[in-house]
């Protein structure tokens, strides 16, 4: 109950599942949003703004120990538009926050800065990023300040490499890529409140019999153990279907059918 903590990107799709599964956890809750939100939770109050006005967001973040950055373009899109929001949003993020004296900022990142690796590959938090997408270029880039901001100022930060949050899994992909909601509360729940995390990345990611992911850091870095797996889900797909050849899916396909990886 003694932590502070502000979302950016509160009110999106992932962002209004967290704060529901989160809320009265923590003893006071800011929601940095540049729209009106339709419904507030307990202890969270509301201060709009433009994640490009640093003063405005390092205003916000003041007094508060934990920045939970959702916010931003969560596709594929125009290089222009992922500049803006995904790779100067961000800087804006981590500045605002060393400039407040912000603890700690949990970073949304993404499976797709791995998207390219095969299907028949298993693959860890140390293998080389393999970015799929402009999308996944600025989850790299975030990974990259990240650390900078970790070395060179002491920001300790969570990376979480999102899967799929979806409340089932959709397609044949997911069953190796689903975060279930239930796993994702879990985990951001733990991200914010694990000591002493320094710099870490973690694969969001629930139990997955089909998983891809070497997740073995986020046990031991913030205790997080998902419970949910999407084999559960497995039998309402058909043998038909065909399977996932990268693990980056849609996004990468494209360049995988053109055997350019």
């Amino acid at each position: 109950m003694t932590q502070s903590v502000l979302y950016t990107g509160g009110a999106g799709r992932m962002g209004t599942v967290l704060r529901e599964g989160l809320s009265g956890e923590f003893g006071r809750v800011v929601l940095y949003l540049r729209e009106t939100v339709t419904e507030v939770f307990e202890r969270e109050e509301v201060i709009n703004g433009e994640l490009h006005d640093l003063d405005g967001l390092a205003d916000a973040m003041r007094g508060v120990d934990v920045v939970v950055h959702l916010a931003g373009i969560a596709d594929e899109a125009s290089w222009d538009d992922i500049l803006t929001s995904n790779i100067e949003g961000t800087y804006a993020v981590f500045e605002a926050a060393r400039r407040a004296g912000v603890r700690r900022v949990v970073y949304a990142g993404s499976h797709h800065v791995v998207g390219f690796y095969p299907a028949s590959e298993r693959v860890g938090t140390e293998h080389p990023v393999r970015p799929d997408s402009y999308y996944g270029v600025s989850k790299v880039f975030g990974e990259g300040l990240a650390r900078l901001y970790h070395d060179k100022w002491g920001l300790e930060v969570v990376c979480l490499r999102i899967g799929c949050f979806r409340p089932e899994p959709e397609d044949v992909r997911q069953l190796s890529a689903w975060l279930s909601h239930r796993d994702g509360v879990e985990l951001v729940r733990r991200s914010v409140l694990a000591p002493d995390v320094g710099f870490t990345i973690v694969y969001g990611v629930s139990a997955n019999t089909r998983g891809w992911w070497d997740n073995r850091e986020a046990a031991a870095s913030i205790a997080y153990v998902p419970r949910d797996d999407a084999e559960a889900y497995a039998d309402r797909f058909s043998p038909d279907d065909p399977p996932p050849t990268v693990h980056g899916g849609a996004f990468a396909d494209e360049a995988y059918r053109g055997g350019v990886w």
